[in-house]
């Protein structure tokens, strides 16, 4: 994992000529045929390593650029944090956000009598970072993200010594629904 920066040029349109089938003038209209491809649109998409949030994006480490065109609308990561219901907590527990780390009994509080005090005070801690949301529904916290390509990306999980504390969703290591995407290229 490491922290880089996507982004995005503007999308390139070359003109293909890619016929159906072979040509022959001396045939007339018939020795014309149809034209299979005419464009080819796409977008490169360079990373600038050391800029960013940490990511979880498993590609060649460094500089990568990847193709495609941007699809869908502007929308925020999603994703949720339930509080167990242990009740201790072990040692330093760590919640990582992108680039951010917050620590228990630091950032936030852990209450082991209460996942819905721990929910309120992680809530509130993450609502105070650049580029987050968050509420708490109970033991429960619903937390937005970035928007765009790295909001798919950035991390999203606990450690530390008890990160069974914190049941982390998705637990695919980042969050998910952040758009838009980098989708397939368009051919005409």
């Amino acid at each position: 994992m490491g922290k880089r920066l996507v982004t995005a040029q503007k999308p390139f349109t070359m003109l293909v000529g890619a016929l159906r089938q072979g040509s022959d003038p001396s045939r007339g209209p018939a020795g014309n045929p149809a034209v299979a491809i005419s464009t080819f649109t796409r977008q490169s998409f360079p990373e600038i390593p050391g800029r960013g949030p940490n990511c979880t994006y498993p590609g060649i480490k460094g500089t990568t650029s990847r193709l495609g065109l941007l699809t869908g609308a502007t929308t925020a990561a999603t994703g949720t944090i339930t509080v167990n219901a242990t009740p201790a907590i072990l040692g330093v527990t760590t919640i990582h956000l992108g680039e951010y780390v917050l620590t228990s009994n630091v950032e936030f509080t852990v209450d082991p009598a209460s996942g819905g005090n721990t929910a309120t005070s992680l809530a509130t801690a993450i609502a105070n970072l650049a580029g987050y949301g968050a509420t708490p529904a109970g033991a429960v916290v619903n937390v937005t993200g970035p928007v765009g390509v790295l909001g798919n990306e950035a991390d999203f999980r606990a450690g530390g010594v008890s990160p069974y504390l914190f049941v982390v969703s998705p637990d695919t290591g980042a969050m998910a629904g952040a758009g838009p995407e980098i989708g397939p290229p368009t051919i005409t």
